[in-house]
């Protein structure tokens, strides 16, 4: 199953203090479906610092990055769009961006075999109430296993949407070319 551990200590998970863990069966639960850990994809938001709560870049794997300018809010306002209520942000100058810089590192899978079906495992690290959504470019994709369960196959999904601790496993037919 695909499960993940982290602290809950302070802002420690939020910074980082977390991972995936991967528990294989003995025996091949999917026939002709290539599975391998590698494929896992840890999804959390980053904010600027530990007092200003206002997400302003999706982690994928520990990395991403910022644009040349940041959203920024009050608590009060923070507080409202927690809670569903809207919320109003103001986007500041981001400090740090460096335009000759600019890339996420994000870690490629590796598809060696265009035209297979290949088992993504997807992990909410999300510090917030703040759902993510993930979809695959020109893809359509099959959950089959939710929290480390397997479930009834969900097949022709072209989003999936992720709360904090949830954990989905996916299948997805890449294109032959």
């Amino acid at each position: 199953g695909t499960y993940w551990y982290h602290s809950h200590v302070g802002a420690q998970r939020t910074n980082g203090a977390y991972g995936a863990l991967i528990i294989k069966n003995k025996k091949k639960v999917i026939d002709d479906v290539i599975d391998d850990a590698a494929n896992t994809l840890v999804l959390q938001e980053w904010y600027e610092s530990s007092t200003n709560q206002v997400p302003v870049s999706i982690l994928i794997n520990g990395n991403g990055r910022t644009g040349e300018y940041i959203n920024t809010g009050v608590d009060a306002e923070i507080t409202k769009h927690l809670k569903g209520k809207g919320g109003s942000f103001q986007l500041k100058k981001n400090k740090y961006f460096d335009q000759n810089n600019f890339k996420t590192n994000y870690k490629e899978c590796i598809i060696d075999e265009p035209g297979r079906t290949y088992r993504f495992r997807v992990i909410g690290a999300i510090s917030q109430n703040f759902p993510l959504k993930l979809s695959i470019d020109d893809h359509k994709f099959t959950a089959i296993a939710m929290d480390s369960l397997n479930i009834e196959p969900v097949p022709d999904l072209t989003d999936l949407w992720l709360a904090a601790g949830e954990r989905y496993d996916i299948v997805v037919k890449t294109k032959a070319k």
